[in-house]
């Protein structure tokens, strides 16, 4: 090709394929709105109570299995960091994400704003009126549960 020759510009879509494509796409599902049970156990001093109170909305949760839990075989630990285990999803409604961790789906927590985001105040509120839940599950710290599937 001629140096001088000038190309012509490739259209929208042949960009859109020429992304970097070693990274996987991601989709997030919403799976459950809740807040984290035991969360008042796992805050045992004033440096994790400050580490609590830094926690802003839209910081991602880690969410683990623990399927030797002496209390509960279906068990789903929520962290801040791999060291900072905040408390565990509810036992009222975590079997089905259990069960689907232990089929190798990956799930991440999301904290929400209730006070930004009313439609997930009155979603939290409606949950707890129809569900059952944890005298610990404490609604101080919403958080989102999705599901990540990879395109």
């Amino acid at each position: 090709m001629n140096k001088l020759q000038q190309r012509a510009p490739q259209s929208f879509r042949g960009r859109m394929y020429q992304r970097d494509n070693s990274r996987p796409k991601e989709q997030r599902i919403l799976v459950l709105k809740t807040g984290i049970a035991g969360l008042q156990f796992n805050v045992e001093n004033e440096a994790e109570q400050e580490a609590l109170n830094a926690i802003t909305p839209g910081t991602e949760l880690m969410l683990f299995r623990e399927p030797e839990n002496e209390y509960d075989e279906w068990a789903v630990a929520v962290y801040l960091t791999e060291d900072d285990k905040l408390g565990f999803v509810s036992r009222f409604k975590n079997e089905t994400i259990a069960r689907l961790m232990d089929a190798g789906k990956k799930f991440i927590g999301v904290v929400d704003d209730p006070e930004v985001d009313p439609a997930a105040k009155k979603i939290v509120e409606e949950e707890h009126r129809r569900s059952p839940h944890a005298p610990t599950e404490n609604m101080a710290l919403p958080f989102s549960i999705y599901m990540i599937e990879e395109m």
